[in-house]
């Protein structure tokens, strides 16, 4: 005859509600930090829509927000620089971004252009989906950048929606 050990299968019991509280709140911390979202880099302030199809978007952008804009890239990028004009790249947080930041790594300069005042009139960039997040400035109200930024549909990653509010 089998007794049941009620004592065993207590501490059995305490131990495996142990290891699925642990588990709940391993996935609940990074439930939370995965699950911050970002708007997409555009429409924002200063860009005008110039063109869509269904196989691009094309924007002006005249300056840059006056608000800390945080957001990401939901596409790849060609961006055209038309005007010279400072640009700053910073961090969420609005600290200055070191050697760039995942801006070096996504973003390749395809033509350099002419660099007078910072950012280059005829340069042209070509960036990742997924850049970001991140803030752009341009801090001089009397060097005004102005770029064409040409959004590639269909280049979006997979996991978007898991970062951007504009994926679905």
């Amino acid at each position: 005859m089998i007794r049941f050990n009620w004592r065993r299968a207590g501490a059995l019991g305490v131990g495996a509600l142990a290891i699925a509280a642990c588990v709940g709140i391993v996935a609940a911390g990074q439930a939370s930090t995965s699950a911050k979202k970002y708007p997409p880099q555009f429409p924002r302030e200063g860009a005008t829509k110039l063109f869509e199809n269904d196989r691009v978007i094309i924007w002006e952008q005249i300056g840059r927000p006056k608000q800390p804009f945080v957001h990401k890239h939901i596409r790849d990028i060609i961006t055209f620089g038309i005007l010279n004009g400072r640009v700053d790249v910073l961090n969420e947080d609005g600290s200055k971004a070191q050697g760039g930041g995942s801006a070096v790594s996504m973003t390749t300069r395809v033509y350099p252009g002419s660099t007078a005042g910072g950012s280059a009139s005829g340069s042209v960039l070509y960036s990742k989906a997924g850049l970001g997040p991140h803030i752009e400035t341009a801090p001089d109200p009397t060097n005004v950048p102005k770029s064409i930024f040409v959004e590639l549909k269909g280049t979006e990653p997979k996991d978007c929606a898991q970062w951007s509010t504009a994926c679905q």
